[in-house]
Formats: structure tokens, C-alpha cells, sequence
């Protein structure tokens, strides 16, 4: 038995139908061919000795049509444009009286044909039929039997509504979570309130949202806004005690709904305050960023025709939202912290690069201006003899010359620390934001290693590190540095879940295999990727020449 496309209910113009079709998805013939409904009709046409069966709803959604045969007498495309659905089961046959559906029929070459009433709760929403060009193929018995079959379809349509708002809520947190607030992307530049709050507007199927800051004052503040005419009150603080809803889903962390349709006393203050005048329905949802950083996501819906009551499913997905916006900040905290240590770190190194070099300056060079003062006197003089005194003034020259040097080249150190000891300290920041333990280990030696070696290989520890914060859900992570046979070598091993060649090395920029073998075999170095033999997660080795 094969099965057909589904096809538009009213007959449309050829371009017009030719346009639709093209504006439908391409998997739309296998998606309805396989549905609850489709399944349905198809088991009523491979019972009985129809050509094909249909299922049709009152509410202009296209039928559901299944032929048994490919090239079947009745053109599955003329089954449309229905007639009122019969209060009852009817049987259509040779010699039947002129009625509606004789008519239909008879149009469409349809020779035997019964067609029974779809009714939910007391009300006809549809019809389905079965149709033979064989006269007398179909009688009561087939009518009795799609009667039986008929209340499956209602279920059969809840199903695939539910299934339908699930898919919907799964491509909406699919992208609030891998678009709108992806963890790589706060990872390399840390967003804004702002930039938060714009994210989640554009990606959630609601009106506006905002983001509000609970200070240590028992006040909120609101910090961003987003979407469809949000409330303009940024910067605003309230009382957390006039806020009994957001007081409370602070307090039980849990989402709190807010329905607008009816004056309620209780709420009042909290729609003046936080959510638009045309608003219908509000979702309060907690975050908790840490024990200084909470707030809530708000979302306010103003469509009438969205204003039911929030699923728990959409609850839940909104919850994973908020929760995802907390874990972001707890983040982007982490890193700022880093950054202003960094730069008190490099403070610090200027003050003392200054300080030495004034000792330098001050202490030797002028040490030795004097003594070249003295020496050249000397020779002035005639007290001494002239080669001896050549000799102390060159060697005064050069001391005075290296004196300006060395505290010229403190004023102007680069960097206070590392290339390896920056991949450390990031290593150690990034880690602890997943609760993941750090062990490095370096041989101590005082042999020169070029810095455009280090630079690189410090590069792929700070991607390998990263990697592991996106993938691996390891609780530590040993790094060891060790210097053999005039070479830098690096190993680091997680205890994580593991990672694929496609995982663990995605192509183009970041940590691509190609790339970073490429990046270090600049420097004459190579890198490998493997699972650990012992204890499970994956090993990646980094070595390179020193020179």
C-alpha cells in the first residue's frame, strides 16, 4: 500500500497552489504520511476495499488523504471542497437519491463511498470517508467500523497538537539556549544586561522581557528590557516587599505566573510596576548567579489569543532559560574578576619596572657620570697616564651605556608574566567555573625556550581548556609541563565523558585539528588527541622544539 500527500482542502487557482507548494516544507509529505492520522486512515483503507479514505476537519486544516495504490481511479486531489459533514453515518451506492454527497461522488468518480460524522463533545468537527470507483465495494459494515474509528482521530488530533507545541517549545529553547545565550560565545566576550535581554526577546515567542537585579538593599532593580514594547522603566528601583511576586519566586525559587484578566488587589502594584498596561498574562522566573547576584526574568504576553495559562512544559522551558542567563553571569563575573586581578598584576609590575628603573638610573648611572667626570679630569690634568686613562674611560662609557639600557628596557617590559603562566591562570579561572579541579605540574629549569614556541603552544592549553569546559563534564584536570631532549612537551588529561575526533577538534577557527597542527608545526611542534587508556576522558599531547 502506498501512501499519498495530504492536499489543500479548497480547490485553489493552479498559481496559487503552485506558490503554496513551494512554500511547504520539503519532509511535509513523510511528516503527514507517518502522523497519528495518517497511520489512522491508511489501517481503515488496508481493512476495507477502498481506493482511498480521507480525513477532513471543519476548521479549513488541510485533510489527511491515503490511496492504496499509486495509480489509483480516483484522483486523491479532487478530495476536497466537502460538503456539510452528515449528522450520521451515510452509505453512497448505485441508484442513491440526488443528496450533497451523492453529488460530490458522482464528480469525482466515486462509485461506492461511506462517510461517517467526526464529533468532540456533542459537536460534528469533521468527517471521514472511505471511497471506491468499484460499485457495492463499501456497505454498513465498513460505515460501522470508520464509526468505531472515528473517536480515534479526535485523539489522534490532541496527539499531534501536543507533539506540535512540543516541537515548538523545543526549537524555542534550542535557540534561547545554543543562539541567543551560547556558552562559547560569553566565554570570549562576556555580555552585557543589555545584550542578555535582547538575546532572549528575540529568540522567546512572547510579547517582552525584562531582567531585573535584586541589590543588597532588598530593592530591584530593573537592568534590561527587550522585545515587543517592553515597560520603559530601566534603571527603576522598587521595594522587594511591594513585589509579592517576585518576592515570592525568590523565595521558593520557583517560577511565579501572574494572570492580568481580572483586577486583583494582590497583584496590583506588581503590573504598575513591572509589567505593560495591555498586559495579559506574567511569568516571574528566579536566577541565582551567586550569593551576591540574583534577579528574575520577566516575560509579559499582551496577545489575547496566547493568554491561557502557562504550560508546565513552557514553564519549565523558561526556567532552563533563566537558569542558563544566571549561569552566563556567574561567568562573565569570573572572567572580570580575572581581568581587573590581571590588571592590578600589571599595575604593580609597572610601579616596580619604574622603581628599578630609577635605582638603575639613579644609583649606577650617576655613579659612573662620576666617575667619568673624575676620569676625564685626571686626563685633563696630565695625572695619570694617557693610555691607562682611555681604558678607564671606555670602561665607564660602556657601564654608563649598559646602566640607560637595562632601565630603559625595564620601562618598557611587555608583559609581567608568562605565556604558560597566562594559560595557567586561565586554565584555573575557566575550570572553576564548572566546578572542575586543577593540577599543574612544571619541571623548574633555566633552560631559554623561544618566545614565539611558548606563545603558541600556550594557545592550544588555553583552546584544550576550553574544549573541556564545553564538552568533557570532567570533575579535574592534570596539565604537566616537562622539557626533554631539547623540546617542550605538554600533556593534559581530564577524567570527562570523552570526546570523538569531531568533538574534540571541530574544523575552522578555535581548536581544528588542521589548524592547530598547522599553528605549531610553524614552530616545529605537533599535536595529538586520544582517549586516555587509564581512567577514562581524553589525552592530548602538545610537543615542540625549544628553539
Amino acid at each position: 500500500m502506498a501512501l499519498a500527500s495530504s492536499v489543500p482542502s479548497p480547490q485553489l487557482a493552479p498559481r496559487a497552489q503552485r506558490e503554496r507548494n513551494r512554500a511547504a516544507p520539503k519532509n511535509s509529505w513523510a511528516e503527514q504520511a507517518f502522523a497519528p492520522a495518517g497511520v489512522l486512515v491508511s489501517a481503515m483503507v488496508e481493512a476495507s476495499a477502498a481506493d482511498l479514505g480521507w480525513l477532513a476537519w471543519l476548521d479549513r486544516s488541510d485533510p489527511v488523504v491515503v490511496r492504496r495504490e499509486a495509480l489509483s481511479p480516483i484522483e486523491p486531489s479532487l478530495i476536497a471542497e466537502f460538503p456539510e459533514p452528515p449528522e450520521e453515518s451515510i452509505v453512497i451506492g448505485e441508484g442513491a437519491p440526488f443528496a450533497p454527497w451523492t453529488l460530490w461522488c458522482r464528480a469525482r468518480g466515486i462509485r461506492s463511498c461511506v462517510v461517517v460524522p467526526v464529533i468532540a463533545r456533542a459537536r460534528v468537527i469533521g468527517t471521514m470517508g472511505l471511497a471506491s470507483s468499484t460499485a457495492s465495494a463499501l456497505g454498513r459494515h465498513d460505515a460501522r467500523q470508520l464509526a468505531l474509528v472515528s473517536s480515534l482521530a479526535v485523539h489522534s488530533r490532541t496527539y499531534e497538537a501536543r507533539l506540535a507545541g512540543q516541537r515548538r517549545l523545543f526549537a524555542e529553547v534550542s535557540r534561547s539556549l545554543e543562539n541567543a545565550l551560547a556558552l562559547d560565545r560569553a566565554i570570549r566576550q562576556p555580555p552585557t544586561y543589555h545584550e542578555i535581554a535582547r538575546a532572549v526577546g528575540d529568540s522567546l515567542d512572547a510579547s517582552y522581557c525584562l531582567i531585573a537585579i535584586h541589590d543588597s538593599k532588598g530593592a530591584l532593580t530593573i537592568r534590561a528590557r527587550a522585545g515587543h514594547r517592553p515597560p520603559r522603566r530601566i534603571g527603576v528601583a522598587w521595594p522587594l516587599s511591594r513585589l509579592r511576586g517576585c518576592a515570592r519566586a525568590l523565595r521558593e525559587r520557583r517560577a511565579v505566573v501572574l494572570t492580568f484578566n481580572q483586577h486583583d488587589p494582590a497583584i496590583a502594584a506588581e503590573r504598575r510596576v513591572l509589567f505593560s498596561s495591555t498586559t495579559q498574562v506574567g511569568a516571574i522566573f528566579p536566577f541565582f548567579a551567586g550569593p551576591r547576584t540574583q534577579g528574575v526574568l520577566i516575560v509579559g504576553e499582551e496577545r489575547r489569543s496566547r493568554c491561557q495559562p502557562l504550560s508546565p512544559e513552557r514553564i519549565a522551558i523558561l526556567e532552563l532559560v533563566a537558569s542558563r542567563i544566571a549561569h552566563i553571569l556567574r561567568i562573565s563575573r569570573r572572567l572580570e574578576y580575572e581581568r581587573l586581578a590581571e590588571r592590578r598584576r600589571q599595575r604593580q609590575l609597572t610601579i616596580e619596572r619604574q622603581r628599578l628603573a630609577r635605582e638603575v638610573h639613579d644609583g649606577v648611572g650617576e655613579a659612573l657620570s662620576t666617575l667619568l667626570v673624575q676620569v676625564r679630569g685626571a686626563m685633563a690634568e696630565g695625572t695619570a697616564g694617557p693610555h691607562d686613562l682611555q681604558v678607564l674611560e671606555r670602561a665607564a662609557c660602556r657601564a654608563v651605556d649598559g646602566a640607560r639600557a637595562l632601565a630603559y628596557g625595564i620601562r618598557h617590559l611587555e608583559r609581567g608574566i608568562g605565556a604558560l603562566e597566562e594559560a595557567r591562570s586561565y586554565a584555573e579561572t575557566m575550570l572553576r567555573s564548572v566546578h572542575c579541579r586543577l593540577s599543574w605540574t612544571e619541571e623548574r629549569n633555566d633552560l631559554k625556550i623561544a618566545s614565539r614556541v611558548l606563545r603558541e603552544i600556550a594557545h592550544v592549553i588555553k583552546e584544550s581548556i576550553t574544549n573541556v569546559v564545553r564538552h568533557a563534564k570532567a570533575t579535574s584536570v592534570r596539565v604537566r609541563v616537562e622539557y626533554p631532549d631539547g623540546r617542550i612537551r605538554v600533556t593534559i588529561h581530564d577524567d570527562g565523558v570523552g570526546l570523538s575526533l569531531h568533538e574534540a577538534w571541530p574544523s575552522g577557527d578555535g581548536l581544528g585539528l588542521v589548524g592547530s597542527s598547522e599553528r605549531l608545526a610553524r614552530v616545529g611542534g605537533t599535536v595529538d588527541v586520544r582517549s586516555a587508556l587509564n581512567g577514562g576522558g581524553t589525552l592530548v599531547l602538545i610537543e615542540a622544539s625549544r628553539h
